[in-house]
């Protein structure tokens, strides 16, 4: 190849990897590292193997755990299960294992984003056993359901002034805005689509809507203890807290009975909320008024990996 071309190839390159970094640059800049996983979760290599023989061969299975999201989870706030396999016929005491530690989120400082914690839920010993000889090689499927606590902070604005309804060319901010800007914690549930409007001489109109981003299923926050099971009745279910930074404004929200509550998700993971927000201690001129946003559930996913228990070779 002609050295120039080369040279020219090389340099394109380098262009696109500074591009691509570049967007993660400017992602460290906002007030949250960002993201939409919480609990990362998988199996250890081998933990369990893919063939085992039976009443012959112990094997471990192991689970391994990192906080991804920016939620510091508390102590014995992360719950596995095992199925697909009974743990009767694996030796096992049982199917449920909580973490007893806690696992600190990801954090930044300036634009320097530091790794959550990490660490294993482990089953040791485990001995496929039967009454009865295999007659065949048995194909199936260890799985693991995993629940965790979490709660996804979000921040937004309202442009607020006490006559919320009148309009001024020099007003500072705009009351009425379609697209107003929102910043949340790394988490599998996120606020979107946020909008301000007034409503009355001295009120606002805020909407947002709550939507669950990730593949598992949410929960209210008080929903898991020892196990990790579907638990029919209270999923997409979650709490929702709307406040102003200040203090100094009365919010109420139809869907949560006042400033926070309980809100089920629709069949698409979302859920719209509407609040009213009281400017009568606000400014005569518009000030821009800091809305926190916070969501608290357990988070439920699975995982599965194939094994085959395989007949006695004697």
């Amino acid at each position: 190849m002609d050295k120039r071309l080369l040279l020219g190839f090389l340099v394109i390159l380098t262009i696109f990897a500074y591009g691509c970094t570049t967007g993660d640059d400017d992602l460290a800049k906002g007030p949250f590292v960002g993201g939409t996983n919480g609990l990362d979760f998988g199996f250890v290599a081998d933990e369990p193997p893919n063939e085992v023989f039976a009443n012959d061969e112990e094997f471990d299975i192991a689970i391994f755990v990192e906080n991804v999201g920016e939620f510091d989870i508390p102590e014995r706030k992360v719950i596995a299960t095992l199925g697909g396999l009974d743990t009767r016929d694996l030796g096992l005491s049982g199917p449920n294992k909580v973490l007893e530690v806690g696992l600190n989120g990801k954090t930044k400082s300036d634009s320097e984003v530091f790794s959550g914690d990490e660490d294993e839920i482990i089953y040791e010993g485990a001995l496929y056993e039967t009454k009865y000889d295999l007659v065949a090689d048995f194909s199936t499927k260890v799985r693991a359901d995993i629940c965790y606590l979490y709660q996804t902070k979000s921040t937004t604005k309202a442009c607020l002034k006490k006559k919320a309804s009148q309009r001024d060319a020099s007003d500072f901010c705009l009351v009425n805005n379609d697209n107003v800007k929102v910043e949340n914690s790394g988490a599998p549930v996120q606020i979107r689509d946020v909008r301000t409007r007034s409503s009355g001489t001295s009120q606002v109109t805020l909407t947002f809507i709550v939507e669950n981003v990730g593949s598992g299923k949410v929960y209210p926050p008080n929903t898991f203890t020892n196990e990790c099971v579907r638990k029919d009745s209270d999923e997409d279910r979650l709490d929702v807290e709307v406040r102003s930074a200040s203090g100094r404004h009365t919010i109420t929200c139809s869907a949560l009975g006042g400033n926070e509550g309980e809100v089920r998700l629709s069949n698409d993971g979302k859920k719209q909320i509407r609040c009213s927000i009281s400017t009568g201690n606000a400014p005569d001129t518009p000030v821009e008024e800091a809305i926190n946003i916070l969501v608290d559930y357990f988070y439920r996913g699975a995982i599965s990996t194939p094994i085959t228990i395989k007949s006695s070779e004697f």
